[in-house]
């Protein structure tokens, strides 16, 4: 099952021809066994059962492989208890439009990783702490320059404020020596 208007289904339908056909397939490949073929783009995640039918995804290369065989596998159970017996007799496509649907609503449950997989919803849960977290110390870090800067400007005007005390005692004492003087010249 390809998604309407994958522009590489016909790659794909070539790709999996040539896997399917390869002399040794069959000898290499045992039933139940995993395989996954990575390409640039894309990964080919299959597998087989007993009755020589093989289950192919076909997804990115970045999709996890934790979620691509869990997903074959409820393909397996649902295709087998669907048509079982029917798809070993039944000619090249024959269960194309009949299985459509199904293969579209496991792919739909299985298209993204964060929705299915809790590795990966745990991951975007990490994602999210460090962003908040670094938004924090962002924060923090701009809270500690203001308060060096409120600091500095608070030891500026404690330095004022000392000098104006010293020069206000210095005025004092020089405006009391006046009127001490001028007192004595008047008596």
């Amino acid at each position: 099952f390809a998604r309407e208007g994958d522009y590489n289904k016909p790659q794909y339908f070539n790709t999996v021809n040539e896997v399917l056909s390869a002399p040794d397939f069959s000898a290499k490949v045992a039933p139940g066994s995993r395989y996954r073929l990575v390409g640039n783009a894309n990964a080919f995640n299959f597998t087989s059962d007993n009755q020589g039918r093989v289950y192919i995804a076909i997804t990115t290369s970045e999709y996890p492989e934790r979620l691509a065989f869990p997903m074959l596998q409820v393909i397996i159970e649902r295709f087998t208890e669907q048509y079982g017996p029917k798809s070993l007799t039944v000619k090249e496509g024959g269960l194309n439009k009949k299985s459509k649907q199904m293969f579209a609503a496991i792919v739909k449950e299985y298209d993204d990783p964060a929705q299915k997989d809790k590795v990966a919803a745990v991951q975007a849960k990490v994602e999210d702490v460090k962003l908040t977290m670094q938004s924090n110390i962002d924060g923090m870090l701009r809270n500690i320059d203001k308060t060096e800067k409120i600091e500095s400007d608070t030891q500026q005007l404690q330095d004022q404020a000392k000098l104006f005390d010293t020069q206000a005692t210095t005025l004092k004492k020089k405006e009391q020596w006046k009127s001490r003087k001028l007192t004595l010249l008047i008596i």
